[in-house]
């Protein structure tokens, strides 16, 4: 490690490199370099120079000797110099930030801290500055490693999820799901997709958005059944308060409205037919004076009409207001000076009274009458004394003159409206509670979730044999941001073709994501999403010498062509730290010391058990004792006594008091130690997972796009082919460390 430089690892790239990068599959590599093989050569010479420490097996620091020899001589000393020694901050941020803060400048913490290290006078020669090589180490992290910074496009998709999707999920979960269905959403939206199937669903939290929120027809598949089983409890718990307090409250809502919009117009009718009984009376009689009425007033609608008033209209039109009322507007007479009887008002037909001065003439502007607009001719209304708006119409049918005609009004009719919008209202709010329509599914979504394990020959036709019926163009009432309805549709094709779908997977772990990827590109899905994780559990087709040891395809890496050809290698230690998560660690300051600290816990009880030939040392492999953080917040006494229990191996093997007296003999120098190894080893993660991320990426990039090296086809095809491959950081990497979604679209 001390042989690393900066000079012999990167090279350099010039303006007309750049550009052509962007347009090609080595836009996903870091700046600096011009194509992926050249990316690869430093990357694996690189990290050759790591090996000592990428090997550490931290249970294996006091029976290896792992500080003497994995660490390279200068990096001891400048580590433990007094001018070198790192505090706790100091340690996160250069493993979080890549920071390595200035030699001479040594914080004022270091001393007080409980990781410091030896003294001054322990410590002959004393450094002037970091090695170059450490340096170099440091600087090359930084070149190496992929952007996984989170692009600030994705904030829209914040705080956009339904409530009633949201129980169950914790923080981190919240942030993945709802920034990946608002992903795929819009993608489904764009390129018409209408069906999804989820691989490694779970517990269901990504399907259940996907199609309660954003009206995909989805299937969730899992190989483990207590997952799926999980998944359907919740399901039908989330369909009972998805549907009933959101879709159907605001159905009822919507009922009750409509019902006051009936009851409005059924008022204004009865009041206008009331008017036109008067008008008749009062022209049978040869008057061609206002009727004059002294019974009580009438409220309808909070129209009333004042009583010992009259009204006559010679042209009116009933036109419809905002609240839904119809308003008969009417003209005062031409010569209205003793039309009142005794008290020099007259009234508007809506009620409002309105003092006139005796023997002025009013002029009311003439309704401009619409199409749709109802007329009404010689009208005259007079106040009842009852205040049920129906007991004025004739049980005989009347006549009115219309705009287009005559239109025939039945009181028998008017109440049968008003009855029917009472009894949707009624059935609207008793199905709220209805158990039968809320666990149906399909009603306003379609969601299924099924154990099984997926093959190329079975993937086709699943959407088919769970959802035989293709679901039509319909707007679906869905829930939106702001739990409002809103208006979604159902894509079919119109060429008659099988609907189009998209293929998902948040956090498949290990080779599951790189058989959904084999499985994508031997289907008929538009659409990928990948989120991987669990990288410990992939599978390799070589050996670190280069030869085969998987030929019969189901290796997970690698998959393309550029790293087969590299004969790319991993090993157990690398795919272990692609899983760490550097950017966490300053954060979570805390959580680290204690994790580190419990690393010191589990070498220094190896040490104790080797010196004791309670068990074999290397090369045997230390035994696996699960987890003991519990038991290591009780001291090292009790956590001894519990392991040795856990082992079957006698109790009094090694006393509390021994156990403790080792503790405090080492715990001052070697935790340091430990912290600034483990420190090291987890900045290379983001490089070893930079490695899977991206060979996953060329092989979706050689298969849909094609290779510039491919003599199959012309130039002209390859320009012309349709596709998409991104690989972005979707996720914030503090909040997700597995943040990286890898995108594809095959048209």
């Amino acid at each position: 490690m001390d042989r690393i430089s900066t000079a012999s690892l990167l090279p350099k790239e010039n303006d007309a490199s750049r550009m052509q990068r962007t347009k090609t599959a080595d836009s996903f590599l870091p700046p600096g370099f011009d194509s992926l093989e050249q990316y690869l050569d430093s990357l694996q010479s690189f990290l050759s120079l790591c090996e000592p420490v990428t090997e550490l097996m931290i249970v294996d620091y006091f029976t290896t000797n792992s500080w003497e020899t994995r660490m390279p001589e200068s990096w001891r000393k400048a580590f433990e110099s007094e001018q070198g020694t790192l505090s706790s901050l100091d340690l996160m941020e250069l493993v979080s930030l890549g920071k390595l803060r200035d030699f001479k400048s040594a914080s004022s913490s270091s001393s007080s801290s409980s990781s410091s290290s030896l003294s001054s006078s322990e410590v002959e020669g004393e450094p002037q500055d970091w090695p170059e090589s450490l340096k170099a180490f440091v600087s090359m992290v930084k070149k190496l490693s992929i952007n996984r910074t989170l692009d600030p496009d994705y904030a829209k998709f914040k705080d956009t999820l339904d409530i009633h999707l949201i129980p169950g999920m914790s923080p981190k979960k919240l942030h993945e799901v709802e920034i990946l269905s608002g992903l795929i959403a819009s993608y489904a939206k764009e390129h018409q997709i209408g069906s999804v199937i989820d691989l490694g669903a779970g517990q269901g939290y990504l399907s259940r958005v996907l199609a309660f929120q954003h009206q995909l027809c989805v299937l969730g598949v899992d190989s483990n059944t207590i997952q799926t089983c999980g998944a359907q409890t919740t399901q039908k718990r989330t369909e009972k308060l998805f549907v009933n307090k959101s879709k159907l409250k605001s159905t009822a809502k919507k009922a009750a409205k409509q019902q006051a919009r009936s009851e409005a117009a059924a008022a204004a009718a009865a009041e206008a037919m009331a008017m036109e009984t008067a008008g008749t009376s009062s022209d049978l009689n040869g008057s061609s004076c206002p009727i004059s009425t002294s019974s009580p007033s009438l409220s309808v609608n909070n129209v009333t009409p004042s009583s010992s008033t009259t009204t006559t209209s010679t042209t009116a039109c009933s036109k419809k207001t905002k609240s839904g009322v119809r308003r008969s507007r009417s003209s005062s007479p031409a010569h209205g000076n003793n039309s009142n009887s005794g008290n020099g008002a007259s009234s508007t037909s809506n009620g409002a009274t309105t003092g006139e001065e005796p023997g002025k003439t009013t002029r009311v502007k003439k309704a401009r009458a619409k199409k749709t607009t109802t007329c009404t001719s010689n009208l005259a209304a007079t106040s009842s004394g009852s205040s049920n708006a129906f007991q004025n119409i004739p049980k005989t049918g009347a006549s009115t003159s219309s705009c287009n005609g005559n239109v025939h009004l039945d009181s028998m009719d008017l109440e049968s409206a008003a009855n029917t919008a009472v009894t949707a209202t009624s059935a609207a709010l008793n199905s709220a509670n209805d158990p039968k329509l809320a666990t149906t599914p399909g009603s306003n979504f379609q969601l299924q979730h099924i154990t099984h394990h997926i093959t190329a020959a079975t993937l086709p036709t699943l959407l088919k044999e769970h959802f035989p019926k293709k679901p039509r163009e319909n707007a679906a009432a869905v829930v939106g941001s702001e739990g409002g309805l809103e208006q979604e549709r159902r894509f079919q094709r119109e060429d008659g073709e099988d609907e189009r779908w998209t293929l998902c997977g948040l956090h498949a772990c290990g080779d599951l994501t790189s058989n959904m990827i084999k499985l994508y590109l031997e289907s008929s899905a538009t659409c990928l999403f990948s989120v991987g994780c669990c990288y410990h559990w992939i599978t390799e087709r070589y050996d670190r010498d280069g030869n085969v040891v998987m030929n019969d395809g189901t290796h997970g890496f690698p998959l393309s062509k550029v790293f087969n050809g590299h004969k790319a290698h991993l090993g157990d230690h690398a795919k272990m730290i692609a899983c760490q998560s550097p950017e966490r660690w300053l954060k979570y300051q805390k959580e680290t010391e204690d994790a580190i600290h419990g690393h010191y816990f589990r070498a220094l009880l190896h040490k104790l058990m080797v010196d004791r030939a309670l068990y074999p040392g290397p090369p045997a492999i230390a035994p696996v004792l699960g987890r003991m953080g519990k038991h290591r917040l009780k001291g090292f006494p009790h956590y001894v006594a519990t392991a040795l229990n856990r082992l079957k191996l006698p109790v009094d093997a090694i006393t509390p008091e021994e156990a403790q007296r080792e503790y405090d003999a080492f715990l001052k120098q070697e935790l340091y130690r430990i912290g600034i190894l483990w420190a090291l080893r987890t900045m290379l993660g983001p490089l070893y997972e930079g490695m899977i991320l991206l060979d996953r990426a060329m092989h979706l990039h050689e298969t849909i796009l094609g290779t510039e090296d491919d003599e199959s086809s012309s130039l002209e095809n390859k320009t012309s082919k349709k596709g998409l491959v991104q690989l972005v950081a979707g996720f914030d990497v503090v909040e997700s460390p597995r943040n990286m979604i890898l995108i594809a679209l095959k048209d």
